[in-house]
């Protein structure tokens, strides 16, 4: 006979202790980033950091009360990953919507806006890579496309940040391979073609189950990350400082040096 873990088993309860731990682990990273964002977006004097700083002292606040609330009233870490998860989202696409946003927007980890959004659009693209392949209604072929350009996505976004080209520019083609047009180039395969599906997907079989409960996380970050990429598709280029003009969508930009 195999020796399975059975409920109440201690190998049971080792799993659920470091599941709990991992939780709370990632739930205070999250806090401490938010904070973290709140902190280098005002010190950096962007025109929109009272858009960052506020939601997120509000948000610091309300989740000190509930620490001192009884224990049945909080919400778990698990929920706490969540929330903290949704108003990053938020304040990001918000801000990218937002005049100088895109470039002059919220700051992380002394990160640039850039990079920032770059990292946090490939982020979510795993999240898609996931929703399109485990347990999803696609054909077997579908699901192999669909990672393949997930993948593309990822990777282009992170040779973006490698050759220190803007998000803008890599949502205008200055995304691998250059030589494509803009609508085939990985950024935009990525961020606006397979996010939408991903998104559409979530929606449909969300629907045909009659059960959004499961997969609204998933929903809302995809609608979050959609929205961060289109605000960039259709900004106005900007040229990279000391360099070139860049090209229009259908054209490369020059290779970095």
């Amino acid at each position: 006979m195999t020796d399975t873990a059975l409920p109440g088993r201690p190998t049971d309860r080792v799993r659920l202790t470091l599941r709990r731990a991992l939780s709370l682990v990632t739930a205070l990273l999250l806090y401490i980033l938010l904070i973290d964002a709140a902190v280098e977006t005002y010190q950096a004097g962007s025109d929109l950091r009272l858009w960052v700083a506020l939601p997120v002292a509000a948000y610091v606040s309300f989740t000190l009360w509930l620490i001192r609330q009884q224990h049945s009233s909080r919400p778990g870490a698990v929920a706490s990953i969540w929330l903290s998860a949704f108003l990053f989202l938020v304040l990001l696409a918000v801000t990218a919507s937002m005049p100088n946003g895109l470039q002059q927007g919220m700051r992380v980890a002394t990160l640039s806006t850039s990079t920032v959004l770059s990292v946090t659009t490939a982020g979510v693209l795993a999240l898609a890579l996931v929703s399109l392949t485990i347990g999803s209604p696609l054909p077997i072929a579908g699901r192999a496309v669909a990672a393949l350009a997930a993948c593309y996505g990822v990777v282009a976004f992170g040779t973006g940040i490698a050759w220190h080209r803007s998000y803008v520019q890599l949502l205008q083609g200055g995304s691998p391979w250059e030589r494509l047009p803009y609508f085939l180039q990985g950024a935009f395969v990525g961020a606006l073609v397979v996010l939408p599906l991903a998104f559409a997907l979530e929606v449909g079989v969300a629907l045909a189950h009659v059960k959004v409960r499961g997969r609204r996380h998933r929903i809302v970050a995809f609608a979050l990350a959609i929205a961060m990429a289109y605000a960039a598709f259709t900004a106005t280029p900007t040229p990279p400082a000391g360099g070139p003009t860049p090209a229009s969508r259908p054209g490369p930009l020059p290779p970095p040096k």
